[in-house]
């Protein structure tokens, strides 16, 4: 064993040395991870965690690479590992910084891909679990194929599961554990690739300390990906030990497989949707702290992993199969959850006066504690096109975020007939006061006949009217229709802004006035 000692050493030095230097190279380039609806951080941190990683692993690999390639492997085989692992992070450093569209992010795991295949790793054969070998030579670019969809599977199941804090380098760092030991049994001893799997391990230890919660810097989007690739590749030159692997991130694979079908049921796009529905989310939404999450799927993959050494073909089987049968449980048991924890909630009519203002506090904090409906009644819009165009994203979001909506046909001139004689009436003033009344008691009413426990109004979150009134008129009309309005005050988080950014990230229209022709009005002469 001393013979590891010194990579697993300067692997995890370097990955310290490494990480120190990349989260001053982030900060110092404002390459950041900010607060946002499906973050669970408090505080922008330093991305491009995974360079460290990356750079730790290989430069020790190429120090020992006299022993790495002591056995069958050959540097062609190394050369297409590294660049294929170098591509990964190039685009992971494009995308923490640019944040690139879903379409480029694919063509970087695509050209990894090709890499490995390039530098000659193959699959020449698997073990039937019915006894016996299958040699995919005989099958024209089966073996390319299978490596392809491996591969991606491995990288987007690390993807998709960096969401709490140290989670996928601890999974990744038990991986390599167990396949170092995996290569070390007398059955399959493959030292070559034992050293490799545990300078991988190292690597991720060392990069760890700053991981764990409270992270102080985050893998980003090159690192989640690599090291789903780095434990794929292994996998494979290990004499396709892919059961292993799938053992070791079972539940995470299968928490991804059932994350793009429950999209897929919805209509969506998995890989462009996101949701809170994740395993881990899950698990804190329970009540766990984010270490005991992470240290749940540090069990899971540490049992399982472990499981894999004393089984054989059939029995590792097995074992895939009862991870199967735990993942349906959860599944079903969290469905159950759902529904029940849905009939519970209080229904909330909301009135929408735009979707930037809606949004933001819809998704992150009314849908979670309301059974929400959008009502969008807005007569006071200044034209069909302004109405439309406002309407138009309400509905992408309404839709996006799966809020029922109701929506009041497009009366201007009876509303206008309502503030006749206060067209010149300051903001805030008489005009808006009765504008606000109308919209509100709409509102109201519609709450009522629908048996509605609360109505609200997203004009609430606008630093550009008056709260107070909002606040009044909400409350005299709760009277009148026996229904309570909802005058909860986000201010303190920042609502606002975020709802601004918010909307800035998802594209939506962001109109420059209140309205109505009197605020454009009002705007210019300002």
């Amino acid at each position: 064993m001393i013979a590891y000692f010194f990579p697993f050493l300067i692997s995890f030095s370097l990955a310290i040395i490494f990480t120190l230097l990349i989260k001053k190279i982030a900060l110092r380039f404002s390459i950041v991870d900010k607060p946002g609806p499906r973050k669970i951080h408090k505080k922008a941190t330093p991305l491009l965690g995974g360079v460290a990683i990356f750079l730790a692993f290989f430069l020790t690999l190429f120090i020992f690479s006299k022993s790495f390639l002591a056995g069958n492997l050959e540097w062609q085989h190394l050369l297409g590992f590294f660049f294929g692992g170098l591509i990964i992070i190039i685009g992971g450093i494009l995308d923490d910084k640019y944040n690139l569209a879903p379409k480029w992010q694919f063509i970087f795991p695509l050209l990894a891909i090709l890499a490995v295949i390039m530098g000659g790793v193959t699959i020449e054969k698997i073990t039937n679990p019915l006894g016996g070998l299958i040699y995919l030579q005989d099958y024209f670019l089966l073996g390319p194929l299978l490596i392809s969809l491996w591969l991606l599977g491995m990288m987007y199941t690390t993807k998709l599961l960096d969401g709490v804090d140290g989670l996928v380098t601890g999974v990744g760092a038990i991986g390599s554990i167990i396949i170092f030991l995996f290569t070390l049994t007398t059955n399959y001893y493959q030292p070559d690739i034992a050293l490799a799997a545990l300078i991988l391990a190292a690597a991720a230890l060392g990069f760890l300390i700053f991981n764990f919660h409270p992270a102080k810097i985050f893998l980003g989007e090159g690192g989640s990906l690599f090291l789903g690739y780095a434990l794929g590749v292994l996998s494979i030159i290990s004499g396709s030990k892919i059961a292993i692997a799938l053992l070791i991130m079972g539940i995470p694979i299968l928490d991804v497989a059932w994350t793009i079908i429950r999209r897929l049921l919805v209509g969506k796009n998995p890989f462009r949707f996101a949701d809170k529905k994740h395993l881990h989310h899950r698990l804190l939404a329970l009540g766990l702290n984010q270490r005991q999450t992470v240290f749940v799927f540090y069990s899971l993959s540490l049992i399982f992993g472990v499981s894999g050494l004393f089984l054989q073909s059939r029995g590792k089987l097995l074992a895939l199969a009862f991870l199967l049968f735990l993942m349906i449980i959860t599944v079903s048991f969290f469905h159950y959850l759902d529904y029940t924890n849905e009939k519970k909630k209080p229904k909330l009519l909301l009135h929408v006066c735009c979707a930037p203002c809606a949004s933001y506090i819809s998704y992150n904090y009314l849908v979670p504690a309301y059974r929400l409906t959008w009502f969008f009644y807005n007569p006071n819009l200044t034209s069909l096109e302004e109405y439309n165009k406002r309407l138009y994203y309400v509905k992408k979001m309404a839709k996006k975020f799966h809020i029922p909506l109701v929506v009041v046909p497009y009366e201007h001139e009876k509303w206008l007939k309502k503030v006749e004689g206060h067209e010149m009436d300051p903001e805030k003033g008489e005009r808006c006061l009765i504008c606000y009344f109308d919209r509100l008691e709409k509102t109201a009413q519609t709450a009522q006949a629908e048996k509605f426990d609360y109505f609200s109004t997203s004009l609430l979150y606008s630093p550009y009217k008056n709260i107070e009134a909002l606040k009044e008129i909400g409350k005299k009309l709760e009277k009148k229709y026996q229904t309570i309005f909802l005058d909860n005050d986000y201010s303190a988080e920042n609502a606002y802004h975020n709802s601004q950014e918010f909307a800035k990230s998802l594209g939506m229209y962001r109109q420059k006035f209140c309205g109505c022709e009197f605020s454009i009005r009002k705007n210019k002469h300002d």
